[in-house]
């Protein structure tokens, strides 16, 4: 029997480990993040269906990638809680902040802001340069790229590792990987700006670009909406301390890196 409630939408924050699935757009047969929420919602009786509960998604990340702030959003006459969602989702995929919205509401159109985290191992890249190289990204010269300026590009160094921090309003697919592609490029060969631009212009961004760098170290990080979101709290101490010992193994494998190459010479 269907609730006689008019439906809430609501806006959920979701984290998850993508490594193990094939994107976040459900594809017929195979594991994704978008295909399992669903499944979840329906088994939940929160949805009955996607297009009746009119389930949209900010981002629609590539295969491998992973995401602290994905923010879906679904109509529902039902009592929700991120509880009774997760209920029905895998270990590597949870719901921990939600918010009543209009509803008109999409998650894609009306996000202000997104940020990404890319962590790459460093080999000795010019340091310098890859900061240099990353100015270009956040200047006009993007639109002779195909894509809009980023709103920023951070570079960093910590602990043997390049952490890449991009912020934008939108950005277009596999974008943030193929930068870092050409960031690591512009360390290795270290090129000036003047020079990579001139690289880019003449072998074109999709090609200078190519490979994307892989995907199992790019998060989305946060999607910003401008409003707040109800933290459940319970639910966010368990994903700290879940990802408190992912942090543990890391750290592991962190040292283990650390003692082979001083072995090595």
């Amino acid at each position: 029997m269907k609730s006689l409630r008019l439906p809430t939408r609501y806006a959920v924050k979701i984290y998850y480990d993508g490594r193990g699935y094939y994107g976040f757009q459900p594809q017929k047969g195979l594991p994704t993040i978008g295909g399992t929420l669903i499944e979840a919602l329906e088994a939940s009786k929160l949805i009955s269906g996607q297009a009746e509960a009119k389930f949209q998604a900010a981002s629609r990340t590539d295969r491998g990638v992973s995401a602290l702030g994905q923010t879906i959003a679904f109509n529902t006459a039902e009592s929700f809680t991120v509880k009774r969602l997760n209920a029905h989702l895998p270990e590597d995929i949870r719901a921990w902040a939600w918010a009543k919205v209009p509803k008109t509401f999409n998650p894609r159109r009306e996000a202000l802001k997104r940020r990404y985290l890319y962590v790459s191992p460093y080999r000795g890249e010019a340091f310098k340069c890859m900061v240099e190289a990353s100015q270009l990204f956040t200047s006009e010269k993007t639109f002779e790229f195909g894509f809009n300026p980023l709103e920023g590009v951070k570079v960093s160094l910590h602990e043997g590792f390049i952490n890449f921090v991009f912020t934008a309003k939108s950005f277009i697919r596999g974008l943030v990987r193929r930068i870092v592609t050409v960031l690591l490029k512009a360390g290795a060969e270290e090129l000036k700006p003047e020079v990579l631009y001139s690289r880019i212009k003449a072998e074109g961004f999709n090609r200078f670009s190519s490979p994307p760098a892989p995907a199992a170290t790019l998060m989305l990080l946060e999607v910003d909406y401008g409003f707040p979101f109800h933290v459940d709290e319970e639910v966010s101490a368990r994903l700290r301390d879940k990802l408190s010992w992912e942090a543990a193994r890391l750290e592991i494998l962190r040292n283990c890196l650390k003692l082979f190459e001083e072995k090595a010479g």
